[in-house]
């Protein structure tokens, strides 16, 4: 993953504020809902493509 370059020189003291100083990402997981969703969409979409040709 490309890390994104921060300007911290603008940024308030830790504890100031309640929200992220900027560039900060939460790690989130996806469900596991949304994962089966991904892998039928996956597996659909290379249904899409005929097979290899015997030539």
């Amino acid at each position: 993953m490309r890390q994104i370059p921060v300007d911290t020189s603008a940024a308030e003291p830790v504890g100031a504020s309640d929200t992220p100083p900027v560039g900060v990402a939460a790690a989130i997981s996806p469900s596991a809902d949304l994962l089966d969703r991904a892998l039928v969409g996956w597996e659909r979409f290379l249904d899409t493509f005929e097979g290899a040709s015997d030539e």
